[in-house]
């Protein structure tokens, strides 16, 4: 097994640090964010709850890269591509201002995906009263 570096013992230290128990890794992070993002380019088939539960990854992802502790990293470069991708791919699915009192800077968590499984159009609608198509 490979010894974590110093830049992944940062990042997990503040990930954890802020609440997170799991997926707290460079690497395990990104590949939640990322398997979300699959799961929403297909039609999210979870729960509302699940839904904000597994965005939660982005949450953590701009913690840390927002954060001066890990900005002299050169690592930081490369982990902002491959978000700055799955971001990419997110952005599109999106109908953005789905929750206006959300900040504009989050905006993964201001917008809400255009469609998805019957669960979450269900529960979006009827808790949040917004409308998605449902596949």
């Amino acid at each position: 097994m490979t010894k974590p570096s110093s830049f992944d013992v940062a990042f997990t230290a503040l990930v954890v640090a802020s609440g997170r128990r799991r997926d707290a890794s460079p690497a395990e992070l990104v590949g939640a964010w990322g398997r979300f993002v699959a799961k929403c380019q297909v039609g999210y088939r979870g729960s509302a709850s699940d839904y904000f539960n597994e965005l939660t990854s982005r949450d953590s992802i701009e913690a840390a890269l927002q954060s001066e502790q890990l900005s002299g990293y050169a690592e930081m470069a490369d982990l902002e591509e491959q978000v700055a991708q799955i971001d990419a791919r997110f952005r599109v699915l999106l109908r953005p201002d789905a929750f206006p009192r959300m900040a504009v800077e989050d905006w993964w968590t201001r917008g809400i995906v255009r469609f998805a499984g019957p669960k979450l159009v269900r529960e979006l609608k009827q808790t949040y009263r917004v409308t998605i198509a449902e596949i």
